[in-house]
């Protein structure tokens, strides 16, 4: 059965088995390696009583070795979960108990799971392993839950053959395209990124974690690979528009794919001046619709007029705004945007009653399939194009991370010195600084710190919010609601001794200028950037700044390693003293 992610690869591995399929550094590996290795994998799987319709945990970091554990697992019959090295090991818990695991691909012990190496092998002869249903569960990953508690998504393999038929064919994608592997495999666009080339005959370049932060490190790797098929969320793409490398047109990206975040189009004006030939398409999606189910190819004179379509329904894929009634909203009126056809999910693992509320009959066509409630607002313009406009509830995308506020709120709560919580985004006219500021009435004020030091061990680093604010109590609204326009303004640190830059040497005055200008707000020589609300995107920008300023070059791991201003300056001194 070739509609499944096996079938798919296994077709390519018998077409080109010599081509690279996939490099990390200075290793490739062949499509004819990759099947090998990860079928020999599988069989050892299968001897650790791995069985069809189990899942499978992935706990490894980005590289070749991810690639065949994740193949492997589908290979044997089973679904993938993934469990990011890079997460809390609470958090990496909760998704192992959740999903039910024993078994889990990894080169360390997750306590409570069987590890299996990636190098296993089976101790006898494996026969054909027989390939999956197309309507078995591939991959299950796990979104914010505004509850507090994340939801595993259920995704078959008939879902991404579906996505690929719908796009693969348009887009022309072929054995000449080098794909990168930049998002995390816990993040659903990478199975865009991963399977999107390798099911279709390409060279997937695995962006180490580094190189994935720097910008400047990674236009350097898309120049040296020669990457062709580029897919990015808005806030991660942007900082390359600033690197020192992207003035000289080298790039040989000939497809640019936006998603997973609303695109404010009018920052690609730099991109179509450069690069007039690339095709750019701006793609709506939901994990729940596997990835994708619009696209809108963008121009240059969109990019002037600041569009904001994300286009129609791939082919096989459908889309109704509706009203409060269940009713197709007229063009141009506001609705909730409702996804049906070939993307849409199983539903959520063990959650029947809110698999029921999001996953809908569709009484629309009357075909017997489900409608997924996305919970976005969107219209339908004259044109028949989906214009999206927000959402409808407190659900937040921040650098492409889908985030339920309720989740941080019920995080907060677990400490037993809070009595009530508040999470708010902060309203920014820059996406890359856009964050969650959190508010506690607490007990325990002075706590606020340990507070902040449980949250990021129990959550992945997009969900801790940039800061925690005690209050005494919660201004209300007449409705008996938080009045979050009553907040006060987030406490960001201590009282902090400024920094007189008068008196400062000049790359401390120089940087605390820098520090200040991005974080908006003054600064101390103790500070920490990422304590006064600062981000990976925003410290990125920063080592923009501190090149463009004259200051040096400073890779961006090394400055992560001296996230005080004091500390900062005196590396960019010692930079310069050694020159």
């Amino acid at each position: 059965m070739t509609a499944t992610i096996p079938g798919l690869f296994g077709r390519q591995a018998r077409r080109i088995p010599d081509r690279p399929a996939v490099t990390c550094g200075e290793e490739t590996i062949t499509y004819a390696a990759l099947d090998a290795r990860s079928t020999g994998l599988a069989a050892a799987l299968r001897e650790h009583g791995v069985r069809p319709g189990d899942r499978v945990g992935v706990c490894l970091a980005r590289g070749i070795d991810l690639v065949v554990a994740l193949l492997a697992v589908l290979k044997a019959g089973a679904a993938y979960v993934p469990l990011d090295p890079g997460y809390p090991p609470q958090r990496l818990a909760f998704v192992a108990e959740d999903t039910g695991l024993t078994v889990a691909v990894t080169d360390t012990q997750v306590p409570g799971l069987t590890s299996v190496p990636v190098t296993a092998a089976a101790g006898r002869p494996a026969g054909a392993l027989p390939l999956p249903e197309p309507d078995a569960v591939a991959y299950v990953i796990h979104t914010s839950g505004s509850t507090g508690r994340p939801k595993g998504v259920l995704v078959p393999h008939r879902n991404v053959a579906a996505l690929l038929a719908a796009t693969a064919g348009e887009f022309g994608f072929g054995e000449d395209d080098v794909w990168t592997l930049f998002h995390s495999f816990a993040f659903d666009y990478s199975v865009w990124e991963i399977w999107g080339c390798l099911l279709t005959g390409g060279r997937l370049v695995v962006v180490p974690h580094w190189t994935a932060r720097d910008p400047e490190a990674f236009h350097a790797l898309l120049a040296a690979e020669g990457v062709t098929v580029l897919s990015q969320t808005p806030s991660a793409f942007t900082p390359l528009l600033r690197t020192s490398g992207f003035g000289n047109g080298e790039l040989r990206v000939r497809l640019l794919v936006f998603g997973g975040e609303p695109l404010d189009t009018r920052v690609l004006v730099p991109w179509f001046e450069r690069y007039p030939d690339a095709r750019v398409e701006n793609m709506y999606g939901i994990t729940e619709t596997t990835v994708h189910c619009t696209r809108r190819t963008l121009t240059l004179q969109d990019a002037r007029q600041g569009i904001r379509s994300v286009g129609r329904a791939l082919p096989g894929w459908a889309l109704y705004v509706l009203d409060e009634q269940g009713r197709q909203a007229g063009p141009g009126v506001p609705g909730e945007i409702h996804v049906g056809g070939a993307g849409v999910a199983d539903g959520y693992l063990n959650r029947p009653e809110l698999t029921a509320q999001r996953f809908l009959p569709d009484t629309i066509t009357g075909g017997g399939g489900l409608l997924y409630r996305s919970g976005d607002r969107g219209r339908v313009l004259e044109n028949g194009e989906l214009e999206h406009l927000g959402r409808l509830d407190d659900q937040v995308k921040i650098r492409g991370h889908r985030i339920e506020l309720g989740e941080i709120r019920g995080a907060l709560l677990e400490d037993p010195h809070v009595r009530a919580a508040a999470a708010v985004v902060r309203d920014t006219a820059d996406p890359a600084n856009a964050c969650v500021d959190a508010y506690v009435v607490t007990d325990r004020p002075d706590g606020v710190p340990a507070l902040r030091e449980r949250l990021a061990q129990q959550l992945p680093a997009y969900l801790v919010p940039a800061t925690i604010t005690a209050v005494d109590a919660f201004p209300l609204t007449p409705n008996g609601k938080i009045d979050t326009d009553r907040l006060p303004a987030p406490r960001t640190h201590g009282a902090a001794v400024p920094v007189e830059t008068e008196a400062a040497d000049p790359v401390t005055a120089q940087l605390t200028g820098i520090w200040q200008r991005l974080l908006e707000e003054p600064v101390g020589p103790e500070d920490n950037f990422f304590e006064l609300g600062g981000n990976s995107l925003l410290f990125a920008r920063l080592a923009t700044e501190i090149r463009e300023s004259g200051l040096g070059h400073v890779s961006l791991r090394d400055l992560y390693l001296t996230a005080t201003l004091q500390d900062m300056a005196r590396l960019i001194r010692s930079r310069a003293d050694a020159a």
